[in-house]
């Protein structure tokens, strides 16, 4: 079992709704108040089976921001034409200036999967709440990767697998940062872009207590015929009760009519496809 090492924020947040209204007013103020726990979720979020990379981001992060790089009041100053030490070139800033930009654009790189993974959890979730659809042995990864290939027009079945694969350890907190991001930003008036890692710097509060939730459900034993839960439980990177909401939610949506017509259909025939459906295609 994995537990994120975060510090407690000592979250009062309570609802979705009052996660939703926390975000949009800091959007709007573009205020990041818990930047050094900003950059943890986000180092385990590019990096959840990387150790040596989650670190590197974070203490690169930490370096640029708060070690001086002209020499010290108290180091001997050296006489020489050739002046050539540390501190000239950049001293430690140089390095992780360096060094975190190399590991910024590899974060760059897997945003786009990140949305994959927090669109496949949060219609496992999805299906799982809405009494309309019926499935046959409940929801489950498979079925939401063939919705979201579906109705998304998103790469192909193996490329949603794989980024499940590579990111289904922090699914919980990418599916909670991707719903802040999107109902965030309905009820902000800044101009921005819905963005996972937005809402990780602007609120990485908000964003632990909705994936607090996740987690939970995600841990629960699938009712049919006890099958494992759809988040490993030895892999998944999980939150300390510091971050459950006294009273704990979870956030889930309604099923689109295309989105019940397809799930109807999966079992079917493959020449039957409601118009509903193909109309996605």
């Amino acid at each position: 079992m994995r537990i994120m090492n975060l510090p407690n924020l000592h979250t009062q947040l309570s609802s979705a709704d009052e996660c939703v209204r926390t975000y949009s007013e800091r959007l709007e103020a573009d205020n990041a108040p818990w930047p050094h726990v900003s950059v943890l979720l986000t180092a385990y979020l590019a990096w959840p089976n990387n150790e040596d990379r989650r670190n590197s981001f974070v203490a690169s992060f930490l370096a640029q921001l708060g070690l001086p790089s002209e020499r010290r009041a108290n180091e001997p100053a050296v006489e020489s034409r050739a002046d050539i030490t540390f501190e000239n070139f950049g001293g430690m800033k140089a390095i992780a200036s360096a060094a975190l930009d190399q590991l910024s654009a590899e974060i760059s790189q897997v945003q786009h999967r990140w949305l994959f993974v927090a669109d496949i959890f949060q219609v496992i979730v999805d299906m799982a709440y809405d009494r309309r659809a019926v499935l046959r042995r409940g929801p489950s990864v498979s079925k939401a990767i063939d919705l979201c290939e579906c109705e998304h027009g998103l790469p192909g079945h193996s490329q949603l697998r794989a980024a499940w694969s590579e990111f289904r350890d922090v699914a919980h907190l990418l599916a909670a940062s991707a719903y802040l991001a999107h109902d965030g930003l309905a009820q902000a008036n800044a101009a921005h872009k819905a963005s996972i890692l937005k809402a990780i710097w602007i609120a990485p509060d908000t964003v632990l207590t909705l994936a607090y939730g996740l987690q939970e459900f995600g841990l629960k034993p699938r009712p049919i015929q006890r099958e494992s839960p759809i988040l490993n439980p030895e892999g998944l990177w999980r939150l300390s009760d510091s971050y459950k909401p006294e009273k704990p939610f979870i956030v889930h949506r309604r099923l689109s009519d295309a989105q019940l017509a397809f799930l109807s259909a999966r079992r079917a025939p493959k020449e039957y496809i409601p118009s509903a459906v193909a109309e996605h295609r």
